[in-house]
């Protein structure tokens, strides 16, 4: 037996999940399939955290003009999903006459394209603003829009608003062959087989085998590792801007930003590997982020580790983003979004959803839609336990099973017990922030894992 639908979604990372929160606002049967345990379990999980404006972006490009619509929208639409977004803006600094022209050259295009708010900055103003940075800069380049926001969080809050919209979920359900037969496409998995009118992929790292399941054969993912180091909360006080050096041909360089979760991180770099899941952490990796501090701010170098971490990001032998409408075969594909998934991905749904043929969906607007709110976990956001109103009716909230990041059990509880609950012990930790602090879990990791494994047979 078959479920059918209007739409079926590969892919639950951040840019599948903002194109099911899309949809969720039409009259339409859609499937989310994800073939890892939790949604943003994949290439999501492991960037930079940053909202980006657009300014980096090549001119006059998809990507430009996806990224600026979906920081607009971002930035509207996140705080009604209980998203936190601080604005703290970043400075892309150059330390010669060489990278002072190419951030000269970015000023114009961004200036031409109405990014109004851009600037140059001397050295003097730099120094005054920032005094922790290194030696030898000569001028920096001012984007004030610039924001950090929670990476994890986004994408389960677009597929929580989706399944409470009516889109079915399913997770651990990779796609194992896709046939086309009388206009409708048989997508089977693990669990059995579904039928869709349309297939849309965005199946991240492993896009091109996907599209290739389909007989469609246009690009190639070039999987491309970044290691990153997360410092103690302690070097906030050193370091609260988003900082890069100026970008070459080849990479926009490594980055040293604030997080929202109180930390400051260093990476990513920029490195070709062969295998998608080749997400190790070396010693030259961890060299390249250790120079790069010592460069732009040497006072972190003295900063304690909280972790390091490595992400995949999804590129291909293209140098632009691979969105490929088949109308005639049912198939959209959504691949090659590289390092600006997070910020472009409700503008790339937008963009997706008006791509589709009227005659393939009944494009009516649902007359009532349910809103959802995810935790704010931001740093600076009112934690649970100190409402003592809930703590009074809720006791569970009051009691701190987490003390590195100061999380209570009614917030691992709730978690667990959630619509769209975490399926592995890593996803609690990113629904919750729970063994996210400077013990890694050393002291409540037994626990949470005991409390996992009784939800989960619960």
């Amino acid at each position: 037996m078959s479920d059918h639908y209007d739409i079926a979604i590969i892919g639950a990372g951040v840019v599948g999940a903002a194109i099911a929160f899309e949809l969720a606002h039409h009259e339409l049967r859609v499937a989310l399939l994800e073939a890892r345990p939790d949604p943003g379990d994949e290439a999501s999980k492991g960037n930079s955290a940053l909202m980006c404006t657009g300014v980096d972006t090549p001119a006059n490009t998809l990507e430009r003009q996806l990224v600026r619509r979906g920081y607009e929208r971002y930035m509207r639409e996140a705080p009604q999903l209980g998203l936190p977004i601080r604005k703290v803006g970043s400075i892309v600094l150059a330390w010669d006459g060489e990278q002072t022209a190419t951030l000269e050259r970015e000023l114009t295009s961004a200036a031409s394209d109405g990014f109004d708010t851009v600037e140059m900055l001397e050295a003097r103003d730099i120094y005054r603003r920032w005094p922790n940075f290194g030696p030898g800069i000569v001028s920096g380049l001012w984007i004030p829009g610039e924001a950090i926001v929670d990476p994890f969080s986004t994408p389960y809050a677009y597929v929580r608003y989706a399944v409470a919209n009516g889109v079915d979920f399913r997770s651990n359900w990779p796609v194992a062959s896709a046939e086309r037969k009388s206009a409708q496409w048989t997508l089977s998995g693990p669990q059995g087989q579904i039928e869709s009118g349309l297939v849309i992929n965005a199946g991240g790292i492993r896009a091109d085998h996907v599209d290739g399941l389909a007989g469609f054969h246009d690009f190639v993912v070039k999987p491309r590792r970044g290691q990153y180091i997360v410092l103690d909360k302690s070097a906030r006080a050193i370091h609260d801007v988003i900082a890069m050096p100026a970008p070459t041909p080849e990479t926009r360089g490594i980055l040293i930003s604030p997080t929202i979760f109180g930390n400051v991180l260093v990476g990513p770099t920029a490195e070709d590997v062969d295998d998608v899941d080749d997400r190790s952490v070396t010693q030259v990796g961890l060299s390249q982020l250790r120079h790069a501090m010592v460069r732009m701010v040497p006072a972190l170098a003295r900063e304690p580790v909280t972790t390091v971490f490595a992400g995949m990001r999804p590129a291909t032998d293209k140098s632009t983003y691979q969105i490929i409408p088949r109308v005639e075969e049912g198939w959209i594909t959504v691949a090659g979004i590289r390092s600006t998934g997070l910020s472009a991905a409700l503008g790339i749904a937008e963009y997706v959803v008006g791509l589709i043929p009227s005659g393939m969906m009944r494009a009516k607007a649902k007359a009532a839609l349910h809103p959802i709110s995810v935790p704010d976990l931001s740093e600076t956001s009112r934690r649970p336990w100190q409402d003592e109103a809930l703590v009074a009716t809720a006791p569970a909230y009051g009691e701190i099973v987490c003390h590195c990041e100061r999380i209570s059990l009614g917030e691992v509880q709730a978690a667990l017990a959630a619509p769209v609950p975490p399926r592995s012990l890593k996803c609690l930790k990113r629904r919750t922030r729970v063994m996210f602090g400077r013990c890694q879990g050393f002291y409540c990791g037994a626990r949470m894992q005991k409390l996992f494994d009784a939800a989960s047979h619960g």
